[in-house]
């Protein structure tokens, strides 16, 4: 709710943030990228990527060395949204970490990265499926 409210007025949503943000550090990726660094489904990916290229923030060019791929680079408009998606980030971490010291912040991090991966790493080795989580 935080995310999209803030990026209602940019005629964003949520579930485009990430492929944005992800795109502010590194362009000239895939598609097939996202969905292995975010590990979404590649229709959830194909939808938050056609949704930002018909709003004007990002390009996707055909891999010339193989077709079937699709690059992904920041348009101009996606260039000038980044301090307004930073500034929002910034927001939202500033609220989560709220009242917490910096070694706080920092033991907090950590411990949410190991059980990213932790998650990750069982939905590499044992597929993940919906229906197997709890």
């Amino acid at each position: 709710m935080f995310l999209n409210d803030r990026l209602r007025p940019m005629g964003l949503s949520a579930g485009q943030f990430p492929v944005l943000m992800l795109l502010a550090k590194e362009q000239n990726i895939t598609q097939e990228t996202l969905v292995r660094h975010y590990h979404l489904d590649k229709g959830t990916i194909a939808r938050a990527v056609k949704k930002l290229e018909t709003a004007g923030y990002i390009r996707r060019i055909t891999d010339p060395g193989n077709r079937r791929a699709v690059r992904l680079f920041l348009t101009e408009k996606g260039e000038q949204a980044l301090p307004a998606l930073h500034a929002i980030n910034r927001a939202w971490e500033s609220l989560a970490f709220c009242g917490l010291t910096a070694q706080d912040k920092k033991t907090c991090r950590h411990l949410m990265r190991t059980v990213t991966l932790n998650v990750f790493s069982y939905m590499d080795t044992e597929g993940g499926h919906a229906n197997d989580r709890e």
